[in-house]
């Protein structure tokens, strides 16, 4: 009597561990398998943001190489009606 219960016991037992067994291991491949998507994910994105870095500090060098130029040219057009006033009025134009 108690072996058989034993017996039911454990075929009640069995499919229910094996079922629990089945589902870890599922579980861990699922996290394994979503943690190296991310990982992907992440790292694309960091290599996306570098990109993204450095052609923002390109902008911002040639805005002011391009703001440098601008300046030595108005001050180019100014130096030059400068000496143009004075040639005409023959005086030196006070700044």
């Amino acid at each position: 009597m108690m072996a058989q219960r034993r017996r039911r016991f454990l075929f009640w037992l069995l499919p229910r561990l094996l079922i629990f067994a089945a589902g870890v291991a599922v579980g861990y491949y699922a996290r394994d398998r979503e943690a190296g998507q991310l990982r992907q994910a992440y790292e694309q994105t960091l290599a996306e943001l570098e990109e993204a870095k450095q052609a923002g500090e390109e902008m911002i060098e040639r805005g002011r190489r391009a703001g440098e130029d601008l300046r030595a040219g108005a001050q180019a057009a100014a130096d030059s009606t400068r000496a143009a006033v004075e040639e005409i009025t023959g005086e030196p134009k006070r700044d």
